[in-house]
């Protein structure tokens, strides 16, 4: 499997900036949850995911979810998320964070013998840690294989036949043959990891690795086995410099945050990525000169001053949009991708 890889300003009187701020409500997201801001009430939080699940149904083209029809064939599961990485990919709305890497013992299997050839087998196993949590964002997954240089078993390095196979609580996610190009091998597993991570924290990754050889060849092999995972880092997720960016001062105009999980709204078997957003959109006071996005805004700030609030102070509006990718079964239960564009709020100001 490849390497792995997305997805809308008023302005003049009070009752716009109204209309304005539940619009943004309904149409700002992003992949995961900044926990800075969730001081909103639970009435609040209902209203608005109430809101956003309408709209984004009305964006789909559909008055409510599709009917479960059953899932795609997993070639054609397969096939669509990797088009769902290469536009998230392509769209360059991510950079790559840093990584972590899980280790863990590798134990003989049995072999299996063929006519000319032995396929000794070997499995790793690997645990959540700790620190992979609800917060970990998945850009990448990679499988590492290395051989020692003493290892002789079977063909040379750069042309060994190896087996792959990887489970997730006994579902079989993966399983190809690949040849050697080398003594160290890299495969995507991107998808198979991310849905590991959609588990509860006790599942478990199994990866099988078969090494087919000579039976000839009286050596012992041996392989070791390490995930690498590369961690998405979001523009919209990094510490801002400018002004009113970051959330110390949370009564003037900047972006406010509400974390969303599909499956604990009830779409989960609809939406297959991603398994949870943030809803990001732009609230707060404009003080006179604060973020103004034009002069235009000056005026009108300073028009609100000397008519002593007759006329009305510039509204919080978005400033920079990311799109975002869903993957999603339409209401025919075809298995699509849909671009959400100008959806994610990057960063606010005031007009």
């Amino acid at each position: 499997m490849r390497a792995s890889e997305k997805e809308f300003v008023m302005q003049n009187s009070a009752s716009q900036c109204y209309v304005l701020f539940a619009w943004l409500v309904l149409f700002s997201s992003s992949l995961r949850v900044s926990r800075a801001v969730q001081d909103y009430t639970g009435t609040n939080q209902t209203l608005q995911l109430e809101a956003l699940k309408t709209s984004m149904l009305e964006y789909l083209g559909m008055d409510k979810p599709p009917p479960f029809k059953g899932k795609s064939s997993y070639q054609e599961l397969i096939r669509i998320y990797r088009q769902y990485q290469n536009m998230r990919r392509n769209m360059q709305s991510f950079q790559s964070g840093p990584s972590h890497f899980l280790h863990t013992a590798v134990r003989p299997l049995n072999s299996q013998n063929g006519p000319e050839s032995v396929t000794q087998w070997f499995r790793a196993v690997f645990h959540r840690e700790s620190h992979i949590t609800d917060e970990f964002l998945l850009a990448q997954a990679q499988l590492q294989l290395q051989r020692p240089l003493h290892n002789n078993f079977v063909q040379p390095l750069h042309n060994q036949k190896i087996l792959v196979r990887i489970y997730i609580s006994s579902h079989s996610y993966i399983n190809k043959k690949i040849k050697s190009r080398g003594q160290n091998i890299t495969m995507d597993v991107t998808f198979a990891v991310h849905e590991w991570l959609k588990k509860t924290s006790d599942a478990l990754l199994i990866v099988d690795i078969g090494l087919v050889g000579n039976k000839k060849d009286d050596t012992e092999p041996t392989v070791q086995i390490c995930l690498e995972l590369k961690l998405m880092d979001s523009k919209v997720r990094n510490t801002r410099s400018t002004y009113g960016e970051s959330f110390e001062d949370d009564s003037y105009c900047g972006r406010k945050s509400l974390s969303v999980s599909f499956e604990e709204i009830g779409w989960s078997d609809w939406i297959v990525a991603p398994a949870g957003y943030t809803m990001y959109f732009c609230d707060g006071s404009c003080p006179h000169n604060y973020k103004p996005a034009s002069m235009h805004t000056q005026i009108k700030s300073r028009l609100h001053r000397l008519t002593k609030g007759a006329t009305p102070r510039p509204c919080c509006v978005p400033a920079e949009y990311e799109p975002m990718i869903l993957m999603h079964y339409d209401s025919r239960g075809k298995l699509k991708l849909t671009s959400f564009n100008d959806l994610i709020v990057t960063k606010c100001h005031c007009a």
